[in-house]
Formats: structure tokens, sequence, C-alpha cells
């Protein structure tokens, strides 16, 4: 897989989920992909299960064209904080021409970014009727391409996730 110098930043909230991020960032840094990691600020960040990773730089810093890819990563900290973040949402937006992806609740992120309106998507159950609300075929399937756009249903996907999204950055 051609992605090896790809650059590729991970929205990670303050409370992540751990599976989703260590899986799919290793896989992606396994192919040779630059992996930088956003949060709500720079500096330490935890993971629901207590992983402790390093946000390298703060969501408001971001510019979406410095990276060939995104990623959100979920758990409960995407509804918490991200849903009306308006700068995480602004870079959603931005970035919607480029290979993107989210794994179970950060899928809403797109939603609320409107990134999904016509696109099939999968994500956490209990977003559902929010995603169709706002415009997306959900799909139920573990895993979901759309075109640049890579969904995931929840943790137990995160490396089928992780091999779609790094084949999208491929293209």
């Amino acid at each position: 897989m051609a992605i090896a110098g790809k650059k590729v930043l991970m929205v990670v909230p303050p409370e992540f989920q751990d599976k989703e991020y260590e899986r799919v960032r290793r896989l992606l840094e396994a192919q040779g992909a630059k992996v930088t990691v956003a949060s709500l600020y720079p500096g330490q960040i935890r993971g629901e299960r207590g992983l402790i990773t390093k946000a390298d730089v703060a969501v408001s810093d971001v510019k979406y064209y410095d990276y060939d890819g995104l990623v959100f990563v979920g758990g409960e900290g995407a509804r918490k904080y991200f849903y009306d973040d308006e700068k995480v949402l602004k870079l959603a937006k931005d970035a919607k021409y480029k290979p993107m992806g989210a794994l179970s609740t950060a899928v809403g992120i797109f939603a609320y970014a409107e990134v999904l309106k016509n696109k099939r998507t999968t994500g956490s159950r209990n977003i559902i009727r929010m995603v169709e609300a706002l415009g997306a075929k959900y799909t139920g399937e573990p895993v979901c391409v759309d075109d640049k756009l890579v969904t995931a249903v929840g943790p137990d996907d995160a490396e089928r996730f992780a091999n779609a999204f790094a084949e999208a950055l491929a293209k």
C-alpha cells in the first residue's frame, strides 16, 4: 500500500476510545504514514480505559491542507466535546474532499459538519437517528466506504477501518 510518507491527522477527544486510537494509529504508522494527534489542547490526553497519549497540536491550530487525510476517533468524549465545537466541525467541513474517517460516536461530528448528506455511512448504533436526520444513509455495516469517506461502527472494527482508510489514502 502506498501511504508511506502520507501525513494523517488523528483528531482525538480528551476522553477517547483507547482501542480505536491505538489500533488505527499503529496500523497507519506500520504502513509508513506520519501521524499527528490533535485535540482540544496540546499535551496529555487520557483514554476511557486509561491509555495516556499526547496531543501534538490543538485543533484550533490545525490547517487541514497540511494533511493528506484525517481520522476522527470516537468515544464518549467525541459526543461530549466535539459535536458542538465550531473548530472541530469547521475542520471536518473544510477537509471533506480529502480522505476522512471516523469511528463510532465520532461519525456524529461528520453529521453535524454536514459532510454526510447523501452519503452512505455507519457508526455507533446510538447515532443512527441523528445521522439519518442530517441526510446520511446508515448502512449498519461494520465498516462503510463511500468515495473518500470511511466510517466504522466501533473499536472492534478498528483494524478493518484502518486498512480501508489506508486504501482511500493511497488513491
